[in-house]
């Protein structure tokens, strides 16, 4: 009955027939308390049970732990190698700017230029969103900004991630390097990350309530994004009668 039963879990099973656990028990004082009790001869079945489960769940919280202690190494990992890049291609251009000094004005007005373009296109966006069914709709504000501001493609991804901020963490453990350059490639990571499945995206739509701080232009124009969405979700074509409505 006690196979791979720990402490911790001796502990829990008392805990859970009521009983008082005091700090000085052993393991032997916490086996007697359970044998004690009215469930021990009442229902020994449940009692047996109540113990698996407590060992099991244990043993799963420990693998929680471990994998995301896993996920912590692999993100350290990522961001020592980036790290590494960084020096590796700062000490090129040091080098470079040490043979050419005027690469250096160049290569300062292409940073600001940078800078621009991020606090530009945030202006022009929404928010990056708390709710998962937002963000199809913040995508659409995002496109039609490096579309305003005439971003290159090759911008697109950088500024991307640097609005994301922390959020992009869970994405870069995985993204594969051809792919962090790509926009619509890193688009379709983050929705697949952050966003809904169909038919939470349908039920989404169907229970909407405007928000206090939202016209109705506004409330409009997401029920709009996350039916669209769902669409394309589903690959159901919209008449052009129904986009007249929406």
């Amino acid at each position: 009955m006690y196979k791979n039963a720990l402490k911790e879990d001796l502990i829990r099973v008392v805990e859970n027939l009521d009983g008082t656990v005091e700090s000085t028990d052993t393991i032997v004082k916490l086996k007697t308390k359970i044998e004690n009790s009215s469930t021990f001869e009442s229902d020994p079945d449940f009692l047996k049970t109540l113990i698996q489960n407590c060992i099991d769940e244990r043993v799963s919280r420990n693998e929680r732990e471990v994998t995301l202690e896993k996920q912590k190494i692999e993100l350290a990992k990522l961001q020592l190698a980036q790290l590494e890049k960084e020096i590796e291609l700062q000490t090129a251009k040091n080098k470079a700017l040490s043979l050419n000094p005027a690469a250096k004005v160049e290569d300062k007005q292409f940073e600001t230029n940078i800078e621009k373009m991020i606090t530009s296109i945030k202006t022009l966006s929404l928010p990056v969103p708390t709710r998962s069914e937002n963000f199809n709709l913040f995508f659409q504000s995002l496109e039609r900004a490096f579309l305003t501001k005439k971003i290159n493609d090759e911008y697109k991804s950088e500024i991307l991630i640097n609005l994301l901020g922390e959020r992009a963490h869970n994405v870069l453990l995985y993204i594969k390097e051809e792919e962090l350059n790509d926009y619509e490639k890193l688009k379709s990571i983050v929705l697949r990350e952050f966003q809904l499945t169909p038919r939470e995206c349908l039920n989404s739509f169907k229970n909407a309530v405007k928000s206090s701080g939202e016209t109705y232009i506004q409330f409009a124009a997401r029920l709009t994004a996350n039916f669209q969405y769902y669409c394309s979700l589903r690959k159901v074509k919209i008449p052009l009668n129904l986009y007249v409505i929406l």
